[in-house]
């Protein structure tokens, strides 16, 4: 019998509406095709899914699945993928996510765990060293992510021996902006993946690996190897020491005073725009910081605990610091420089399990609603929705998460608010496909700004950072196939289709094998060099690159069958000019659209309807009907 190595070698398969548990061992030839996370997730999803199943029905399929290179030590190999058919697009959803969870998963004996049908009660599974049960979780139902924690790791028997993923009331409520909460603060956010969970009445996923198990691998010395070769490039990376000193929003106020991070929803950017921006920069923090943390196997450190003593923010509880796109959500895009307010109105959304990206983008429409007179505080109970107001961030922000007041019109996010609204309110909606769209300007990033309309899951900000990085003239890494001849961010608009196509592969192979893309971002993780050993698989970047549009085919495929069309996701018309005034007014905008086709064009999808063409899936080996 041949060993599997980098695997468990294990799927779990639970069927919520009649309580059966089947764990299924996928071949070799499975997992050397589909890789891990968004890949094994597509696998599954594509061929067991019906086209039209309702995102909230029992025939939507739930799946949390991982990496080969989780929890084998590789740096910043934590993560794992949600998968299931998105409530707030319609269409594939897939929500990263670090922490130690998925570690644990892999451990305890299983690469993935999917749910299927709705449970009549709330329930939570338990995997305990390879023994998965359900368990009665009526009387967790209603506690917030916090609360359910606690309450789960002393039942089972913690404290902090088992790691639980978790939906809080949002979920409960299937709230489209819902989340999966670990760790009170570890959260994979978008998509309303949380939505689904609740709506299964599935309240967590408690996982406990039995002491000492670990995931083989193929060859020790040659993943040693590798490994020092990735922790040099670690140690050179500039990027990567600015995120172990103050994370990811440590340079917010460097990016809106460029012009990237935008700033009144999107009407603005630059410091001019906000002259306080440099108040929102996360070092600013240091004086609540108890603690930095990070990942499972992650030298970086990103993360940090923070508690704020005094003030009208303070709190008894700890909570995780904001990350960059909350700062800018919930700050830079309403107006809003109080640090305290953020870190108040990020807990709210970390204990009810919402995404604070669309929380934020949802409070600056309706501010800019406000502003412009289609809605009044008699629509708002007599709030004064006013840009800048850090009490309006966090009492809009507790309305939502409650689905109370005036947070009842927003709970859904922007595209929900706007049809509600009428009055041509749409107009301030900054969102594509119904999610809002992420804080980094597409205007700025060609590539960037094609990737968020043209993959499967719409406003994508993990993904993009290898097209950008390729469109600018930077090699992805030293074997040929990773590198370009580009030297034009804003020109050569009729030939980056095929350097976004390999751009767009390498991210989704570095992703599904479970690998941080923080990592990515301006630095070029040797995934396949880490494969090899791992896995014992005589993989090179050709089959790699292969692999990431295996991937991105079978998501993109997903869409196709499930009725979702390119021009169901587009820009709004702001994004369709120039920023009136800052330090990026004088570039013209790119043609998205145009490079959305180039891009499928390269991948050997339809241009115009986004459809694999079947060339495309015979030669990657895929027997998709649709």
């Amino acid at each position: 019998m041949n060993v599997l190595y980098g695997y468990a070698g294990k799927l779990l398969f639970v069927d919520l509406s009649n309580g059966a548990i089947v764990e299924e061992t996928p071949d070799e030839g499975f997992y050397r095709s589909f890789i891990g996370g968004t890949g094994l997730g597509a696998g599954i999803l594509v061929e067991r899914m019906e086209p039209g199943a309702d995102p909230l029905g029992p025939d939507n399929l739930l799946g949390f699945a991982t990496g080969p290179l989780t929890a084998t030590g590789v740096y910043g190999g934590g993560r794992f993928m949600v998968t299931t058919k998105s409530p707030l697009t319609g269409g594939w959803a897939d929500s990263n996510c670090g922490g130690n969870w998925g570690p644990e998963l892999r451990r305890a004996g299983y690469d993935g765990v999917f749910f299927s049908g709705a449970s009549e009660q709330p329930v939570c599974l338990v995997i305990d060293a390879g023994k998965a049960r359900l368990i009665d979780a009526r009387h967790i139902w209603g506690k917030d992510t916090y609360e359910t924690d606690d309450m789960l790791q002393a039942e089972l028997g913690g404290p902090g021996g088992w790691k639980i993923a978790c939906v809080g009331p949002g979920g409960e409520q299937q709230s489209l902006l819902a989340g999966i909460v670990h760790e009170k603060g570890r959260i994979a956010a978008r998509s309303g993946v949380g939505a689904v969970m609740g709506s299964k009445k599935l309240k967590a996923v408690a996982v406990r690996a039995a002491r000492g198990a670990r995931i083989e691998v193929a060859d020790k010395e040659g993943l040693r190897a590798a490994q020092k070769q990735y922790l040099e490039m670690i140690k050179a990376s500039g990027f990567l020491g600015g995120l172990t000193t103050a994370g990811t929003g440590g340079a917010t106020g460097f990016l809106i005073s460029i012009g990237e991070c935008p700033t009144f929803n999107w009407k603005t950017t630059g410091t001019d725009s906000l002259p306080a921006a440099a108040e929102l920069d996360a070092g600013n923090m240091d004086k609540y910081k108890l603690r930095a943390y990070g990942c499972n196997s992650c030298p970086v450190r990103c993360g940090a605990i923070l508690k704020i003593p005094e003030g009208p923010y303070a709190r008894q509880d700890e909570t995780h610091r904001p990350e960059y796109e909350t700062l800018a959500a919930l700050g830079a895009v309403c107006g809003n420089v109080s640090q305290e307010a953020i870190i108040r109105a990020g807990e709210i959304c970390n204990r009810y399990g919402i995404d604070t990206m669309s929380v934020g983008g949802t409070i600056a429409f309706a501010m800019e609603c406000y502003e412009n007179g289609l809605i009044d505080s008699t629509d708002t109970g007599g709030l004064e929705i006013t840009w800048g107001d850090p009490e309006v961030v966090v009492a809009l922000t507790e309305q939502m998460v409650r689905q109370e007041g005036f947070g009842a019109v927003l709970a859904h996010g922007s595209k929900r608010a706007a049809e509600r609204i009428g009055k041509g309110s749409e107009e301030y909606a900054m969102q594509v496909g119904g999610r809002e769209i992420p804080y980094h300007d597409p205007r700025v990033f060609p590539g960037q700004g094609m990737y968020y309309i043209a993959d499967a899951t719409p406003s994508q900000h993990c993904g993009p950072q290898q097209i950008a990085m390729i469109e600018t003239g930077r090699a992805l890494g030293p074997d040929p196939l990773l590198q370009t001849d580009l030297t034009e961010p804003f020109g050569e608009y009729d030939r980056k289709g095929d350097a976004y196509a390999r751009g767009g592969a390498y991210w989704h192979l570095l992703s599904s094998a479970g690998l941080c893309s923080l990592y990515s971002q301006f630095d070029t993780p040797p995934t396949v060099e880490l494969l090899r050993p791992v896995t014992g698989w005589d993989m090179d970047w050709a089959e790699g690159l292969k692999a990431g549009r295996r991937i991105l085919t079978l998501r993109q495929a997903f869409n196709v069958k499930h009725g979702v069309h390119p021009r169901d996701y587009r820009f709004p018309q702001r994004f369709k000019q120039r920023v009136a005034a800052g330090p990026v007014a004088e570039i013209d905008v790119p043609p998205f659209e145009r490079l959305r086709e180039q891009y499928y064009a390269a991948l050997g999808w339809d241009p115009e309807t986004g459809r694999p063409l079947p060339e495309t899936l015979a030669d990657l080996e895929l027997d998709i009907r649709f």
